[in-house]
């Protein structure tokens, strides 16, 4: 078992540990059951008691789900928080939940799946001038894959990112510039950021900080602010991060033959 497994592995014990405590909570203390033909309005009445129990804590739901466990619901935040709560509002936990499946050798991580959900969606609303975009060399009638990264100047590794680039766009991967400003929305990389975006021609500005070189310092109405805020909701901890059209966040460089075979693992596990 490698590093890896091992990590997963422990995450996982810990997770159930605290499940397990969570169900004998609820089944000791209040027994609560949901019947298997719950009515509408019954789960009308218990996402009801789920918003209110969001309430009480200070927050507000964007959505609710059922989830596999029985009488648990998903719910996320407009700060893409995920948690879970009984249908009594009574018990939740904050966490990752997992499935054990039969045809699989590791736990699926039902979590992540709902925030790649959320992910897709919240790409899915961005403009497509919104990023700066370094298109893919494709022939007529062919289809590109978008791989939209969130990037910042000062970042060593974007840089070595942005050398492969050619290569990124020989293998049908169009890459879409999204602004993560490690340091802040008002520090010296979001302004230059803030610049490239101001250009004349962005993805030259943009390959010119890439290279450690200086631009012109330019300041119009643009997206830094709100890529790094969103970037945040996307859980984004670090640059460079790639999220896929399904929503996976792939944190840290990929060498271009890396990413092409995420790519087709994706494409293979969606066919």
């Amino acid at each position: 078992m490698n590093k890896k497994q091992q990590q997963i592995k422990t995450t996982v014990l810990i997770s159930l540990m605290i499940v397990g405590l969570l169900f004998f909570g609820v089944t000791s203390s209040t027994q609560e059951t949901t019947e298997a033909n719950t009515t509408d309005a019954e789960l009308e009445q218990k996402q009801e008691t789920v918003r209110e129990t969001v309430r009480r804590l200070g927050g507000k739901v964007q959505s609710i789900e059922e989830t596999p466990v029985e009488n648990f619901f998903l719910v996320e935040t407009p700060a893409s928080e995920f948690l879970y709560i009984t249908g009594s509002g009574k018990h939740f936990f904050v966490g990752t939940l997992y499935e054990m499946r039969d045809d699989a050798q590791f736990p699926f991580n039902l979590t992540e799946e709902s925030r790649n959900k959320s992910r897709s969606a919240l790409l899915q609303a961005l403009d497509k001038d919104e990023s700066i975009n370094f298109a893919a060399d494709t022939t007529e009638g062919s289809e590109s894959a978008v791989v939209y990264v969130f990037t910042d100047i000062t970042c060593g590794y974007c840089r070595l990112l942005h050398k492969d680039m050619d290569d990124y766009n020989k293998a049908g991967i169009e890459i879409r510039y999204l602004a993560f400003p490690r340091a802040g929305v008002d520090s010296p990389s979001a302004q230059y950021l803030e610049s490239a975006w101001c250009a004349d021609d962005p993805n030259a500005a943009m390959t010119l900080l890439k290279n450690g070189k200086e631009i012109e310092q330019k300041s119009c109405e643009n997206p830094v602010a709100e890529h790094h805020q969103l970037g945040l909701k996307m859980q984004v901890r670090g640059t460079p991060a790639l999220i896929l059209a399904d929503g996976s966040l792939i944190p840290g460089y990929q060498k271009p033959a890396q990413l092409v075979q995420i790519l087709e693992q994706l494409e293979s596990s969606d066919s």
